[in-house]
């Protein structure tokens, strides 16, 4: 991660996109999977590797589950994310093109 993310504020970010998913229904099918989109069905959004129930995308946001409830991704304290102090008029430091 770049040095300026804490894992406190990649945590509390990922607990909150996770939270909004799983409880709006709309992002399920009648079966059950999940619907291609951002907040929704919205299908405009997919990609030509993208499908319902995509297993190795929707698996992704669970990697972290994998670490030891001691690693400092687990007990560091809990922080704001960039979308949230910009909406909320904190000052945040300004992202750019990343290079790994």
């Amino acid at each position: 991660m770049p040095e300026k993310l804490s894992e406190g504020q990649v945590r509390a970010a990922l607990t909150a996109v996770q939270k909004r998913i799983i409880t709006n229904p709309t992002n399920f099918n009648a079966e059950g999977f999940l619907t291609i989109g951002f907040a929704g069905k919205q299908p405009e959004l997919g990609d030509s590797y993208s499908n319902n129930g995509s297993m190795y995308l929707t698996s992704e946001c669970f990697l972290a589950l994998g670490l030891p409830a001691t690693d400092s991704f687990w007990t560091a304290p809990a922080a704001d994310w960039t979308a949230k102090k910009a909406f909320a008029n904190d000052k945040f430091p300004k992202d750019y093109a990343v290079n790994y």
